[in-house]
Order: C-alpha cells, then sequence, then structure tokens
C-alpha cells in the first residue's frame, strides 16, 4: 500500500531571489522556502516523519551541467528536516537501470552522496517498488519506487528545464521518476501520444502527492532539454505546496504559453490549478522581474505545419513531426539509447547508433538518455516553416 497524503491545490506561489549556489545563501533561502511551506500546510512538528527528498537525477551528470538539482539544494533541505527530527531519505529512478550498483555511482556523480554525507540524511538503497490501484485518467495501476510510496512527506526537488516531449520539465514532470528504472520507457510505448504521456503523469503527480514542491532555478536549462540543451541564469528558487501551481509559475518565467505544455494543459483541464498565472497569489518577488524568453527545444519549435493538425487525418502532421538524429561525429556507440528505448528500434552497427523509423514513436528518450548529446532532433527540410 502507499501512504495516504492529502494534494493540496493552493493557489500560492512563494519566490526568492538567489543568484549562485552558495551553500549559506542556498541554505538561508531554502529554510525560510520551508517554513512558510510548513505553515501553510500546519505542520507543527517532523518529529519520526518518513520524509521523501526527490530531486532530479535524470542521468548520470555533474552538477555543473544543470541536468540534475543541485546539490546544495538537497544538502540545504536535507538538514532542514533531520534537524526536526524527521527520518529523511534522498531519493529517485533514474532514467536507466534502477540497481544499488547503478544508483551508488548516480548519487556520486550527481553529489547526493555529498549532500547526504554533509546532512545526515540517507540515500536511498531499497531498490522495489509497490503496485498501487488508483482511479487515474490514463490509467488504473502505478508502480512506485519504495521510498516515495512509504514516505509521510514527499518534498519535490526540481530542476526547471525545457523538455523535447513535454516542453517544460518541472514539479509534475520530476515526479515521473517515481517508476523504477526501465519501467518508463514500456509507459512511453503504453502511452505515445502526447496527451496521453501527459495525462500518464499528471495522474502520477496527483497519487504521488508532493506536499512541498521547490523548484531550482537559480541556473535552467534552455533549448534541448532536459539533457541537451543550455545553461540559463534565472537567479530564482520558486515554491509551492501544490505542485500543479508550481509548474503555471515557471511557465510563466520561461515565457511559454500554458497550453502548449502538455502537462500544464491537462492540469489546468482537470483544475488543479488556475489557468492563468495572473490568478495565482505571489508571496516574494513578482514572476515578471524573472520572466524571459526560453529557447525551445528543437522538438517544439513551433511551424506552420504544426497549426494544421487535422489535415489529412493528422497523418500529414504525425509525417512531419520532427524524428531523432545520430550525430555519428559525437556517437561512441555506448548503447544506452538503445537500452532505453521503448520500442526498441535502436540497434548498434560498427560501434554506431542506428535508428530504425518504422516504429519510432518520437518519445526523444534516446536525447534525453544520450550522455555523448549525440542525438540531435530534425525536421523534415522541406517543411521546416
Amino acid at each position: 500500500m502507499i501512504k495516504k497524503r492529502m494534494l493540496n491545490l493552493s493557489k500560492k506561489i512563494y519566490t526568492a531571489p538567489c543568484n549562485s549556489y552558495d551553500y549559506q545563501k542556498v541554505k538561508t533561502n531554502i529554510f525560510e522556502l520551508l517554513d512558510k511551506m510548513s505553515a501553510e500546510l500546519k505542520i507543527e512538528s517532523f518529529e519520526g516523519k518518513k520524509v521523501a527528498l526527490k530531486p532530479n537525477l535524470l542521468a548520470m551528470r555533474s552538477p555543473e551541467g544543470c541536468v540534475t538539482t543541485n546539490p546544495e539544494i538537497v544538502r540545504s533541505a536535507a538538514e532542514y528536516f533531520v534537524q526536526k527530527g524527521a527520518q529523511c531519505v534522498i531519493c529517485d529512478s533514474s532514467g536507466g537501470l534502477y540497481n544499488a550498483s547503478v544508483m551508488a555511482r548516480m548519487y556520486k556523480v550527481t553529489g547526493m552522496q555529498y549532500a547526504a554525507q554533509q546532512s545526515g540524511a540517507s540515500l536511498n538503497e531499497d531498490f522495489g517498488f509497490k503496485t498501487v490501484k488508483f482511479a487515474g485518467k490514463a490509467s488504473s495501476s502505478f508502480n512506485i519506487i519504495n521510498p516515495l510510496a512509504q514516505a509521510d512527506l514527499i518534498v519535490n526537488l526540481c530542476r526547471l528545464k525545457t523538455h523535447s516531449l513535454t516542453l517544460m520539465s518541472n514539479a509534475v514532470k520530476n515526479m515521473y521518476g517515481s517508476i523504477p528504472g526501465l519501467q518508463k520507457a514500456e509507459m512511453h510505448a503504453r502511452f505515445p501520444g502526447k496527451e496521453d504521456f501527459a495525462s500518464y503523469v499528471v495522474d502520477l503527480c496527483t497519487l504521488n502527492a508532493p506536499q512541498m514542491n521547490i523548484s531550482d532555478a537559480i541556473c535552467a536549462m534552455e533549448g534541448n532539454g532536459p539533457s541537451a540543451g543550455q545553461i540559463k541564469k534565472v537567479g530564482l528558487l520558486l515554491a509551492s505546496v501544490n505542485p500543479f501551481a508550481l509548474d503555471l509559475a515557471a511557465s510563466k518565467v520561461m515565457g511559454f504559453e500554458t497550453q502548449e505544455i502538455s502537462t500544464l494543459k491537462e492540469s489546468i483541464k482537470r483544475q488543479l490549478c488556475p489557468q492563468s498565472a495572473d490568478e495565482l497569489e505571489i508571496e516574494g518577488v513578482e514572476l515578471e522581474k524573472f520572466a524571459t524568453k526560453f529557447v525551445r527545444p528543437d522538438a517544439a519549435a513551433k511551424s506552420l505545419i504544426s497549426q494544421l493538425p487535422f489535415l489529412f487525418d493528422g497523418k500529414l502532421q504525425k509525417f512531419l513531426e520532427p524524428r531523432p538524429y545520430v550525430n555519428k561525429s559525437k556517437c561512441v556507440g555506448c548503447g544506452e539509447c538503445a537500452k532505453c528505448c521503448p520500442q526498441s528500434t535502436i540497434v548498434i552497427k560498427d560501434k554506431k547508433a542506428v535508428i530504425y523509423y518504422d516504429k519510432c514513436i518520437k518519445c526523444y528518450c534516446c536525447q534525453e538518455l544520450c550522455p555523448k548529446k549525440a542525438i540531435d532532433i530534425k525536421r523534415r527540410i522541406f517543411f521546416n516553416l
């Protein structure tokens, strides 16, 4: 069974300007944000509570690349709960294999080992999962990793990034890491359509119900996120007890329309957050002071043909959707793309990845998890309008 946690649909957003990952600056801001959310939730004590810190550990990348949540943020959050007597565990299921040896390296490379050592929190070493029945709109059964299923409180520590499939990765998308290991690829195959996949992700976030959510937007990612984009300095920490409202606030910071972000569009449809960021209650610096235009992923770039979804029953748009291509000058034949491909449509030949497009569902997992940034996203050139 999964522990019953209540989802709070507050409209309140807390903002904290922070221009670096200096430990003292980060700690001061994180403690203040957690104090505010604790007060809003009317939590008087964390003594003996099982608190799961859920950072974004997408891939085995060092903190400098801004692919994963910065360790100083995780360290600070962990210190807050450890000092208050909680049993605090740092946990996530990365994009690839989910086992002791892989996650041990993940913790070390991403700085989570450092965060745990400095704070007194533990690193998750339970790689089992629980099957949970839940009346979602996309599915009624979900496999959730044990530390999240068993937590009294989930603290969602996401990083603000663009995303080739959903346009934005933030609080809601971060809960996709509650699915164990390569089962995430299975879910891409089960829900190949962008809208269906977004519905499944919103189901997951609703089921997990993270009660405290902090977005690492000190340095965000734009372009071909969530792993192959460029670093964008924003200088901001965002927080909310409502992950869906936090995504709405983040969309304004990124300069994206709410209906462009598939997970946010679904969240609004389900009335999990307001329809507009203007309806949010901001405590702290206004979002407008940090709003800017993020560069879109190549797969999500606007085009004339994307405005014509019903031509030829949608077949033309499907034919013209951006596709992943292997940059052979960068490819080293490591096979990570083949391992994560939900359709098994990638093979390694002559030490290079080869994509067979007949079964490609354009989920862009190969681009997301390629350690060498050797997967590009391209449109058919004669329709790049």
